[in-house]
């Protein structure tokens, strides 16, 4: 994640401007440094995935986060961003010694896990995911952001997913459903939601099984999380500022509301379910 931030950071301050002033920067550029900084900040996740993990999920999340990080480094060539040389070479070490690492987990010859998907899961993944891109289009449609993109209360669904499920088929439904919604909208820089909105739905889906006030207390953590992948983003394509207004608005607009949503509906869907959320 360092290099995609110091990287873009060199990008955006070589085409004449600085993150501590609005950017004006062309349309085609902004895509660019967020798939880069999008790239590396999936790299350093998997990397921080695999030193809390064993055998082989540890192994697996360190193979993709050398996948991810040679992937944003070779995004600069491929999109003709001009990078620093020098940075170029630290980001090399680092994921050679990613690389490195995961080879010696492998080597250990961990079995593979079965990872399996109740059909109950599979159902609620696809009927969520498409609850979540409606929610997401219909009300982001009538509240565009002054600072780009769209407030919407998508997050409500994710959250009620999550807690209903766990964490697994919130992270899933939380990345595929945002996704869905972005294309629909035409909103160019829709890969920034998977990280985004997948680490909101899989922090929420913690909360299962625990009392009232955890469950509020991990999907606001989740929506802060969120708020702050755009805002991470944000502040290399839009500036400082625009950015702090975002994660505001993020914040204090489309987490809150969809947080009371979740309350408002949780006892609901209680009552008509026989699952305990």
């Amino acid at each position: 994640i360092l290099y995609g931030i110091v990287e873009t950071a060199f990008i955006v301050y070589t085409a004449g401007f600085g993150i501590f002033e609005a950017l004006n920067l062309p349309s085609d550029l902004k895509n660019r440094l967020s798939l880069l900084l999008t790239l590396s900040l999936l790299s350093f996740l998997f990397a921080l995935t695999s030193s809390v993990s064993n055998g082989f999920w540890s192994a697996a999340s360190s193979a993709l986060a050398v996948v991810f990080g040679i992937a944003s480094m070779a995004s600069t060539s491929f999109m003709n961003l001009q990078a620093s040389v020098f940075i170029e070479t630290l980001g090399l070490i680092s994921i050679g010694i990613l690389a490195y690492g995961s080879g010696l987990i492998y080597g250990m010859g961990f079995p593979p896990p079965t990872l399996k998907f109740s059909t109950i899961e599979i159902a609620s993944i696809a009927v969520f995911s498409a609850l979540t891109a409606s929610a997401t289009a219909f009300t982001g449609q009538f509240f565009p952001s002054p600072t780009g993109g769209y407030t919407h209360v998508g997050d409500s669904v994710i959250f009620i997913a999550s807690l209903m499920y766990g964490p697994r088929v919130g992270a899933i439904v939380g990345a595929i459903g945002a996704v869905a919604a972005d294309i629909y909208v035409g909103y160019p820089r829709w890969f920034v939601s998977i990280p985004a909105h997948g680490l909101e739905g899989f922090i929420a889906g913690l909360g299962k099984g625990r009392k009232m006030y955890m469950q509020a207390l991990l999907c606001l953590l989740g929506g802060v999380v969120m708020a702050l992948t755009y805002f991470y983003v944000n502040v290399f394509i839009k500036g400082f500022g625009p950015a702090v207004i975002s994660l505001f608005r993020d914040v204090f607009g489309q987490v809150a509301v969809s947080l009371i949503l979740t309350i408002i509906i949780k006892p609901i869907l209680s009552k008509a379910s026989s699952k305990k959320i």
